[in-house]
């Protein structure tokens, strides 16, 4: 150890467990300016060897190989694709086609029994015809049931205010005194009650307005003329459903309301639009769906005419006249057949 070492050594005193223990750290001095200079001479040791390097780069940049892998197959033929039965496109196909069978096998089956029962009916029907005739005159006065009516609907019992221009013994009488009324421009029927021929040349729709026009009536000339009310009792007929008894009753209900517009009319009086447009509504809600039974299809075209009739009527006297028309005979018809399930 040089002098200067010691000089520059220091000692450091430690106690441990009560005893002192010495301890020296060496503290060691570089020397700057001999450390620059060699490193400036590595550094240039350095720059020559980097000026005699030759260095050669690359034209592209080197691509990584892939791997290597040992292919097995040796055809070269590429061999089809066949998909397995139950696999992809195919099972499907094979679905489709099974289903489809399926289908027409069962829709074939209902369709057969379908036509197989009506081919059925029709020869119940056809050898119960040949086995039991109907005779068309056996009972005057029967009512034909048609074959298509199923519903029996009830006829409410009607209370019609009238206007009576007379009773006749015959039925003769009756029509020659029609036929002088029909040449003054009124509208007829003629209804048999009690044994008499009863002649009527309008309705009203209360018996006060029925009154009013009667007096109307007299005052023009016609002197042997009286209002009264007529009743109809209950009666029924055949339909085909509960939902075309449900309209008819409609119409029957609405009767009386375009008969208090007729009298208004033939007195003068403007219709009642709500009255009119009500009627027009009623009858449209019924034009594609026609009723089977004979006596249906009169009454609701007799009531057709009347409507239609109304709404021309505005100082049209031969449109006020097929409106009464009309309604006398829907009285007759309901009248009829009335009497017939009494």
């Amino acid at each position: 150890m040089t002098k200067k070492e010691n000089s520059q050594r220091s000692t450091i005193k430690i106690k441990l467990n009560g005893k002192e223990r010495p301890f020296e750290e060496k503290t060691v001095v570089h020397d700057w300016q001999a450390a620059s200079e060699e490193t400036s001479a590595a550094s240039s040791e350095e720059m020559l060897e980097e000026e005699e390097f030759e260095w050669i780069l690359p034209d592209e940049e080197e691509t990584e190989i892939p791997e290597f892998k040992i292919n097995h197959h040796t055809e070269s033929k590429k061999r089809p694709y066949f998909h397995r039965v139950g696999n992809g496109p195919f099972k499907w196909g094979i679905k489709k086609l099974v289903v489809s069978f399926v289908l027409a096998i069962t829709v074939g089956l209902l369709l057969g029994t379908f036509v197989l029962e009506i081919m059925k009916k029709e020869d119940i029907q056809a050898t119960t015809t040949a086995r039991n005739p109907v005779a068309a005159a056996d009972k005057p006065g029967e009512e034909k049931e048609n074959a298509n009516a199923s519903y029996k609907a009830k006829l409410p019992a009607m209370s019609v205010p009238v206007l009576q221009a007379g009773v006749y013994s015959s039925n003769e009488n009756a029509e020659s005194a029609a036929k002088e009324l029909a040449n003054q421009n009124y509208a007829t029927t003629i209804l048999e009650m009690d044994g008499k021929y009863s002649l009527f040349i309008g309705v009203a729709g209360n018996l006060q307005e029925a009154k009013s026009w009667e007096k109307n009536v007299k005052e023009s000339g016609l002197a042997d003329v009286w209002a009264k009310e007529l009743s109809i009792g209950e009666g029924s007929i055949q339909l085909a459903s509960k939902e075309q008894a449900e309209q008819f009753l409609k119409e029957i209900n609405y009767y009386n309301s375009i008969a208090a517009e007729a009298v208004k009319v033939e007195m003068g009086g403007n219709v009642n639009e709500k009255v009119l447009q009500a009627g027009l509504q009623l009858i449209d809600s019924q034009k594609d769906a026609t009723y089977q039974n004979k006596e249906a299809v009169n009454l609701h075209e007799k009531l057709q005419t009347a409507v239609e009739s109304l709404e021309k009527s505005s100082g049209n006297q031969d449109e006020i006249l097929k409106v009464q028309q009309a309604l006398l005979d829907y009285m007759t018809i309901y009248y009829q057949l009335s009497s017939q399930s009494s």
